[in-house]
């Protein structure tokens, strides 16, 4: 065979070109699910003893593609520092101008095995590797923006107990999406992981994620994805219960009504506006709807945010987290204009410890009554959204979120954020449309995505606090915009030398 080696992870010389032949002159080893060796139809591998040999059987490649495939893939592992160091890359040539590629490495134990072995590891190592395998993937994602596969038979021990990846392949970072799947996976298949160590996996999860992400809000993103994991085992399912508390650390996801009033308020983005919100809550005493939802975005942009948080405290409604209040919390302008950054840096000074911990305590979603006949949810962003209140529902996006919205049997969300009062909809002829008349039967359609505008800063060409009824008995929604006076807010605004663009899109309502 003419086989040429190209490099090692640490750059020494480890096996030779007769020892690959050695190993490729065996039978193939077979690909099983499950057991110690798995892995794509088109890989073929060779095991030996001591060592492991892949090969690509399915790229054909010309000498100078061949070439540099292998050169990036070593480049890449040796960048990365995941895998054994004495993996080695070589070329296999086939035909004159057709190469294979090829890697040769120590032959480890799959994690998966040890793990569900017949005689299985104490509790304390089984969890001391799943540690290290999450310390190695977080880290990964966390400094590199890319995913390692998550599934365990792609993570081995070598004989002094150290962890490295298994697989070539290394992909594009999702936010958690794979990973939460794959914890499913996880707990459905290890009966070792009792409820007591449930908690300390929990909790150690909770501890690298903190680590690894600066976002304070990651934790709780990824115990929001994990309540979307289907176990139908109620004793499994008590686990991943127990882990996503670890991950929650005492704060609420999703909040559920168990009002039956008839009349829900729906309103957002305040904004730190207190004559807006004060014309919103008289009108809502005067129209006795005493249940409501904020929708997130209590600060931000306006004068008053101390006050319009003790309004909100006392006022008796439903309260979730919008994106200008977690930045209040941690600081983070991710995303954010100058403007808005201007405007969060004005604003924490300004709020006391009791302010902050409400914003921070705030739950994320909030979800229809039980007994309600329809399934509604409520957000600051975009129901599609795995961090809740970055993502934007509009022209570009409502469809996918409709989309979303469709897998997930979901009719209603009520979200924030756009500022732009309305209704994106799906009929029942799978049509979509956007609808702004104040009055509007959500019966007519499938799935809709309900902005009530914005109390604080309405961008749709309209001065005023805006806010929408929904009628949970008959299923409908009615646009309002509150008229009040906006002079003691662009007051404050002057005299704390609010950027001028701030004031004008306030009295101009854009």
């Amino acid at each position: 065979m003419n086989i040429e080696i190209i490099g090692s992870i640490d750059g020494q010389e480890h096996f030779s070109s007769q020892q690959v032949a050695d190993l490729l002159s065996q039978d193939q080893t077979e690909l099983t699910y499950g057991e110690a060796f798995m892995g794509r139809p088109g890989t073929h591998l060779f095991a030996g003893k001591n060592e492991v040999v892949k090969l690509r059987a399915e790229l054909v490649l010309n000498p100078k593609s061949a070439r540099d495939y292998v050169n990036n893939a070593l480049a890449q592992e040796q960048k990365l520092k995941i895998h054994h160091p004495e993996k080695t890359w070589f070329l296999l040539k086939v035909k004159k101008d057709e190469f294979k590629i090829g890697n040769i490495c120590p032959r480890l134990n799959p994690l998966h095995l040890l793990l569900n072995a017949t005689k299985p590891l104490l509790v304390e190592q089984s969890l001391l590797f799943l540690h290290e395998v999450y310390r190695l993937y977080f880290s990964i994602s966390s400094k590199f923006n890319l995913r390692l596969d998550e599934g365990l038979s792609n993570f081995g021990i070598d004989i002094n107990n150290k962890l490295y990846y298994l697989d070539d392949d290394i992909y594009t970072w999702d936010r958690f999406v794979s990973f939460s799947h794959v914890l499913g996976v996880l707990i459905r298949g290890n009966a070792w992981l009792d409820e007591s160590a449930a908690q300390i996996f929990g909790h150690d999860l909770y501890q690298l994620i903190h680590e690894f992400f600066e976002e304070t809000h990651t934790s709780i993103m990824v115990a929001g994805k994990l309540r979307d994991i289907y176990i139908p085992d109620d004793s499994r399912r008590k686990i991943l219960e127990i882990i996503i508390q670890q991950l929650q650390s005492g704060k609420i996801i999703s909040k559920k009504l168990d009002s039956k009033n008839q009349y829900l308020a729906i309103f957002a983005d305040v904004h730190a506006n207190l004559p807006a919100l004060n014309a919103i809550l008289d009108f809502l005493k005067r129209e006795n709807i005493n249940q409501g939802i904020v929708l997130g975005d209590t600060v931000g942009y306006g004068p008053h945010p101390a006050a319009c948080i003790e309004l909100l405290q006392e006022s008796g409604l439903s309260v979730i987290k919008g994106n200008h209040d977690h930045a209040a919390v941690t600081g983070s302008t991710r995303g954010m204009s100058s403007t808005a950054r201007w405007c969060m840096n004005w604003t924490i000074p300004r709020l006391k410890t009791e302010h902050t911990q409400w914003l921070a305590d705030l739950p994320l979603e909030i979800n229809n009554p039980e007994e309600s006949d329809k399934q509604w949810k409520a957000v600051h962003g975009a129901p599609m959204d795995p961090n809740y209140f970055y993502a934007y529902v509009y022209e570009m996006t409502y469809s996918k979120n409709l989309d979303f919205m469709a897998n997930q049997g979901m009719d209603i969300c009520f979200h924030g954020h756009t500022h732009f009062q309305g209704v994106y909809s799906r009929n029942k002829a799978e049509l979509d449309a956007f609808f702004e008349q104040s009055d509007q039967s959500l019966s007519l359609f499938n799935h809709s995505l309900v902005c009530p505008g914005a109390v604080g800063q309405p961008r749709n060409y309209k001065t005023g606090a805006q806010l929408a009824i929904y009628d949970q008995q008959n299923n409908k929604v009615r646009f309002l915009t509150i008229d009040y006076s906006m002079d003691k807010t662009l007051k404050d605004m002057r005299e704390h030398d609010f950027p001028i663009s701030l004031i004008e899109r306030l009295e101009g309502g854009y």
